[in-house]
């Protein structure tokens, strides 16, 4: 059997491919660890042959130092994964004390050569990879797969310096198709979301065909858009906006998806986002969502992370690797140190000699085989002369090279000039890439004295290198280089005295608002890391403020609280109230996206925000409202009113438009709510007819679109006090508005003041779609509601058609799911749909049960429901027997009804007590309020006419 080719072999149900690092059982793939899977090739091809341990560990490891107790835990493992006993072997013999042997039958052991890769030796100058055959023939079948629309996820993984960079960068140079390279920063990746994401963006936008991929995000990603301004027009800004308006995180990651397939469909796609242990929460979810869809594309996505940073960093990338490789849904490539037989290959390749088995030896016991410690440590001796061709080489104990990476940078940085160490460790400030322009301001250097100074450095040691030029906003070329490893950058900046760190994060910080002061907002997170390092915690913190800001706007809470809490922390004592104030509001904003409104943790952030004072900046308004919205939903009503009446007062005082609507709209809902419709109903109609008057509001002041709530509101108010045609058209208007505007708290509340209109009506095959739209709504938009207030609405609808059963276990879930989260507002309402779906069903206890229950919370808050679960409340004590208590219930619930306006509740009470022949039946004033409703062809309105038409007959 050919000894060097890649391996291809069948035994029993097992295939083995060498070159794929696959081992497939009746078709299906088992894991193994690569060294066991090397010891299995190592042993399949020698076929019934005795394999002695030497052997295998010379093969395997390469002469290291490896307990044999290592290698009889490999072939454990190898046992278990086939299902094999040592004892009774099929597979694997032992040769006691000797090694092993395979002894099943080995057939279509065929040897394919695999196909050469297309190395660039110009990414990486005098440099061969070893070692790293099977990593380049995994990666192209993944990319070949993709090519035939099977997205594929790939992460190379392993420490720093093993070469997961030197890996893409060759395997990206071979790919022949369209490329996206993003890279996480280690100074400040968790601050801006989808940072690298938005990299590999540009990239393709400002590549090959990039007009193109720019006309297609324009089309269906208006989001992502957004976030080049630079690739706009100016006449295209605002109706992009327009176009973008209620943007979420859920909708960016759709459009990202979308447009992802669209760009692979012309042609295949490898999106490469490197260090993803720097990545922030956003580019993970991201990920995840790519990950997940199903449809085919040709795409593949291909990452690097340190997997000991995940854990030591408790990374939410730990958890997507997880969750991904349970579900077969990404491939790992795992790279390890350089055996001695793989050293002494690159050692030859860059010698041009054969090495001795001595020196090579060394010198892998002095770097244990890391390759960016290889390759450094064989540069210096090179440079020293040490090595070189016909010259020989020193004895292993003359190794006179240090014994760490770092102090191996030191010394070579030592042979640059003074000047060159200054301007380097001004670099190293910047971080692994820089700009010479932004250095140029820092270390104040004449231009070309610095180009010629970098360029000169590059030349001298290999981890310094030009990596082309950046046209500058206003029209200037910047010149770009790069440290070739996070490592050296990191060597540099330790040299750095305390001083000289915080003078230069200060001139860094000084020079990046220089060069953006057209744009300042775009290097926010930048800017924050050199201001808090610089000594400047105030300026830091609200630069973080325009981080948490635009995290938000992108839909990112959890890099927002991140960014919010941060500049909390670093600014504490130290900050002026608006900006504290500001920063607790986006705080408070970044927690209700990731909890629901009623939660503790919503109303404690909203209310340090109220505590920092009525301070004059926008922050202070927001506040109040956040505070509002805690106190609605969870039915405290009184507080809400108060709060309510501050925001109307504060937008008059202020002249302050975007207020006064928002103001208006809650005070008609705590008016409507607390059985006030009169007030409701002008609340409310002024709200409308502010909307009306304002040319355009900004989205992002408000947590719903202010139309779309007003107008869905206004409809159920409509329906209550006798306006059914209007409330019909408000609700049509309320869910198109919402729909269009793209804004899913919106769009849920729309849903869900629609469906209650037409619940009251009677129309539940409506009440069915409306609210089975409101659940995909929420699951496509993760939305930070569970099954709660509108659920019983649909568990009502259920139980109408006949799904009784589940109908009523859907609701009452519903109402614990309510009680649980402190979401209290609605729960009336619930208990009146109970109450009467618990009576439909001939469940009497159920529904007196639901409605003392009802009642205790109508009486207190949620009065607008205190008339229809008295209604209900007769009912059951009619059903019982007791008409004493079913005609006072009937006479208080049209009372009720009367004194609140609320026409629609007093027309059922009076059908109720005109169908028993009640004492309270007043068929003149029923008559009366059907006229309010003509035209109107509902059941429960069809149920009232026939009510009074049997009483006529009578």
């Amino acid at each position: 059997m050919n000894q060097t080719s890649p391996l291809q072999a069948r035994f029993g149900p097992y295939r083995l491919d060498e070159a794929q690092a696959l081992l497939e059982r009746d078709g299906a793939a088992l894991e193994l660890a690569p060294r066991a899977f090397q010891v299995l090739c190592a042993l399949v091809r020698q076929p019934g042959q005795l394999v002695t341990k030497d052997a295998l560990l010379d093969a395997v490891w390469g002469h290291r130092h490896i307990n044999e107790a290592a290698l009889k835990n490999i072939v454990s493992q190898l046992r278990q994964a086939l299902g094999d006993d040592a004892k009774d072997a099929r597979f694997i013999q032992t040769a006691a004390r000797r090694g092993y042997r395979f002894i099943a039958p080995v057939v279509d052991a065929a040897v394919a050569a695999a196909p050469p890769v297309a190395l660039a030796p110009a990414l990486v100058p005098d440099r061969l990879l070893v070692g790293r055959d099977a990593a380049f023939a995994r990666l192209q079948s993944a990319l070949a797969a993709s090519r035939r629309g099977e997205r594929r996820f790939v992460f190379v993984l392993g420490d720093a310096g093993i070469g997961k960079s030197t890996v893409v960068e060759r395997f990206a140079a071979s790919a022949e198709c369209r490329q996206g390279f993003g890279q996480c920063i280690e100074h400040y990746g968790r601050a801006e979301p989808y940072m690298p994401v938005l990299e590999a963006l540009n990239a393709l936008c400002r590549g090959e065909g990039g007009a193109g991929v720019v006309q297609t995000m324009r089309r269906v990603a208006p989001t992502w858009l957004l976030q080049f301004p630079w690739l706009i027009e100016d006449e295209d800004q605002e109706g992009l906006q327009q176009q973008a308006g209620g943007a979420n995180q859920d909708r960016m990651l759709r459009e990202f998806g979308e447009f992802i397939d669209r760009v692979a469909a012309e042609r295949p796609l490898l999106l490469v986002l490197e260090d993803l242990h720097w990545s922030d929460h956003a580019t993970v979810h991201l990920l995840r969502y790519l990950a997940r869809r199903r449809n085919p594309a040709a795409l593949m996505v291909l990452g690097t992370f340190r997997p000991t940073e995940l854990i030591l960093e408790d990374h939410p990338l730990a958890d997507l690797r997880q969750e991904l490789r349970m579900l077969r849904l990404c491939e790992e490539i795992e790279l390890e140190a350089l055996s001695e037989a793989e050293l002494g290959a690159y050692l030859e390749a860059r010698v041009g000699e054969s090495v001795p088995e001595e020196f090579a030896r060394a010198l892998h016991a002095h770097t244990s085989g890391l390759p960016l410690f290889v390759v450094n440590v064989i540069d210096e001796l090179k440079a020293s002369e040490s090595i070189a061709p016909g010259k020989g080489f020193p004895a292993a104990d003359q190794l006179a090279v240090p014994r760490s990476i770092a102090g191996l940078i030191e010394r070579q940085v030592s042979r640059l000039s003074d000047e060159q160490q200054r301007v380097l460790g001004a670099a190293s400030v910047c971080g692994i890439e820089f700009l010479h322009v932004l250095l140029n301001q820092m270390v104040e250097l004449a231009e070309p004295d610095l180009l010629r100074l970098l360029d000169d450095a590059a030349a001298r040691v290999p981890w310094v290198r030009s990596t082309g030029a950046s046209t500058l906003a206003d029209g200037r070329i910047a010149a770009r280089y790069a440290f070739g490893h996070a490592i050296y950058r990191r060597v540099l900046y330790e040299r750095l005295s305390a001083g000289q760190k915080l003078q230069l994060h200060r001139s860094c910080a000084a020079a990046l608002q220089a060069l953006h002061r057209s744009a300042p907002e775009e290097i926010a997170g930048e800017l924050a890391l050199h201001l808090e390092r610089g000594g400047a915690p105030a300026a830091a913190a609200a630069q973080l403020a325009v981080v948490a800001a635009r995290a938000m706007a992108r839909g990112a809470a959890h890099e927002a609280l991140h960014a919010s809490r941060r500049a909390l922390q670093i600014g504490k004592g130290g900050i002026a109230p608006p900006l504290e104030q500001e920063l607790r509001v986006l705080e408070a904003i970044a927690i209700s996206r990731l909890h629901v409104l009623s939660e503790p943790e919503v109303a404690a952030a909203f209310e340090r925000a109220r505590a920092v004072g009525a301070v004059d900046c926008p922050s202070w308004p927001r506040a109040l409202h956040g505070c509002w919205w805690v106190h609605f939903v969870r039915a405290e009503f009184e507080p809400a009113r108060t709060l309510a009446t501050d925001m109307l007062s504060l937008a008059e005082h202020n002249g302050d438009h975007a207020l006064r609507i928002t103001a208006l709209n809650a005070m008609g809902l705590v008016s409507m709510m607390t059985g006030d419709l009169v007030g409701a109903e002008k609340y409310l109609q002024a709200a409308l007819d502010a909307c009306a008057a304002a040319e355009r509001l900004p989205s992002t002041s408000f947590v719903q679109d202010p139309e779309s709530e007003a107008t869905a509101a206004l409809a159920l108010v409509s329906w209550v006090i006798g306006q059914p045609a209007r409330a019909r058209s408000l609700a049509q208007r309320a869910t198109a508005l919402a729909a269009a505007g793209g804004h899913p708290l919106t769009e849920v509340a729309v849903l869900y003041c629609a469906a209650i209109v037409h619940a009251l009506a009677g129309e539940h095959d409506t009440v069915l779609a409306l609210t089975e739209r409101l659940y995909e709504v929420i699951q496509e938009e993760t939305v930070p509601e569970s099954r709660s207030n509108f659920a019983w609405l649909h568990g009502r609808a259920l139980v109408a058609i006949g799904r009784v059963d589940e109908g009523l276990a859907e609701m009452r879930a519903a109402a614990r799911t309510s009680e649980q989260l402190g979401m209290r507002t609605g729960l009336a309402s619930f208990h009146f749909h109970h109450a009467e779906a618990c009576r439909e069903a001939g469940r009497h206890a159920d529904a007196r049960a639901s409605v003392e229950a009802g009642l205790a919370l109508a009486e207190g808050a949620e009065r607008m429901l205190l008339s229809p679960l008295l209604l209900q409340q007769a009912a059951v004590e009619a059903e019982a027997g007791d008409s004493a208590a079913a005609a006072a219930a009937l006479a208080r619930s049209i009372a009720v009804a009367r004194s609140q306006g609320a026409a629609f509740h007093e027309l059922t009470a009076l059908a109720t007590a005109q169908r028993i022949g009640s004492g309270s039946a007043d068929p003149e004033r029923l008559r009366e309020l059907l006229s309010f409703y003509e035209n109107d062809a509902s059941p429960v309105i069809a149920a009232a006419r026939s009510a009074l038409a049997g009483a006529a007959g009578r």
